[in-house]
């Protein structure tokens, strides 16, 4: 499209390959040209060389985001738009906000659309096409992802060191601290995992990420598809309970989860008024999810049961109006994160 900026992406093969170097040292490069660069975010990190890069470029602040109770710094799509920046740089472009409300490149895609080149970085375990077959290599369950199309839409650049050589940086305490190298050596970062995760990255770049990710399943003995996570969302049938579907339709397009939408039936006899089940119902289908009425004594209990039946990572409610009710019996999330303490619960409040 005329008037966008280019996107480059430094494509990892796993963490500690050196993506972010990569990237810094094409930003200095660009700057020494001539072009403004600026860092638009960088992610934390104790590599010396690494910091050493960022040093004389300039780092835009960031913006913060309010989530349960804490304000956590975020890249700032707008900040880097205002910087009359010719280049930005941005690490991490899986990321989603803290609150989950927006993916990184989302922001990315806002930045281009402005004009400006993107220079970002992505583990291959983060492509969507490609991350559930490198969670059931690896154990280590689905992680953030970013479409294929989007990092495909510019050039990509795949870091791809050889496994041993990968493996003595991190034994030597140059990715992880010295706490971490055991853990890190004896899971995630096995020679066999590392090496599957070369051929699934070589296999995306070529087109064949799905063929090669069912042979490498096969070759282990993964066959099985991986279940798909689950978003269960708590409705009530008023126009509350509107903003809490639509909340878990956010949260399951962010996730690439399933939508389930419950309302309970307690067959307490009581009559309510206003409730739209039937237009909750057609609003669950546009969002692609799943709609169920479910008979329980207690909506918290219900809701438990329902995620569990369901093997939900996530659940949504709306928060209740009356303190009174709250005081006296204890709010829906409340109770929730008493039966579900593995579980994020999240409370959605009154529009």
């Amino acid at each position: 499209m005329a008037g966008t900026g280019s996107l480059r992406t430094y494509l990892g093969t796993a963490p500690g390959v050196g993506k972010t170097f990569a990237m810094l040292t094409e930003g200095r490069s660009r700057a020494l040209a001539g072009d403004k660069v600026v860092i638009g975010w960088l992610e934390p990190q104790d590599r010396a060389a690494t910091s050493r890069l960022a040093d004389g470029l300039e780092v835009l602040a960031p913006r913060f985001i309010e989530y349960r109770g804490a304000v956590l710094p975020d890249f700032d799509p707008a900040a880097a738009i205002a910087s009359g920046a010719d280049v930005v740089l941005v690490d991490e472009l899986a990321h989603s906000t803290p609150d989950r409300s927006r993916q990184r490149w989302e922001d990315v895609a806002d930045v281009l659309a402005a004009g400006l080149d993107v220079v970002t970085t992505a583990n291959v375990a983060h492509l969507r096409s490609v991350r559930d077959y490198a969670a059931r290599i690896t154990g280590v369950g689905t992680v953030e992802s970013v479409p294929d199309e989007f990092v495909r839409s510019g050039e990509v650049m795949l870091l791809a060191p050889p496994t041993e050589a990968l493996r003595a940086r991190i034994a030597a305490g140059v990715v992880y601290s010295a706490a971490q190298v055991g853990g890190a050596l004896a899971y995630y970062f096995r020679a066999a995992n590392l090496e599957a995760l070369s051929e699934l990255a070589r296999g995306w770049m070529a087109g064949r990420a799905e063929a090669v990710g069912e042979d490498l399943l096969s070759r282990r003995g993964l066959a099985e598809p991986l279940a798909q996570p689950v978003v269960v969302a708590g409705d009530s049938g008023s126009r509350w309970g509107e903003a809490v579907i639509r909340r878990a339709a956010q949260l399951a397009r962010t996730d690439d989860a399933d939508l389930l939408v419950v309302h309970v039936q307690t067959g307490d006899g009581l009559a309510r008024r206003g409730l739209d089940l039937p237009g909750h119902r057609d609003l669950t289908g546009e969002l692609g999810g799943t709609y169920a009425s479910v008979d329980g004594h207690g909506v918290a209990q219900a809701l438990a049961d329902t995620a569990k039946a369901q093997g939900a990572a996530t659940v949504v409610v709306g928060r209740h109006r009356s303190r009174l009710t709250e005081l006296a019996h204890g709010s829906v999330s409340s109770r929730l994160r008493r039966l579900l303490p593995a579980l994020d619960v999240e409370e959605v409040s009154h529009p």
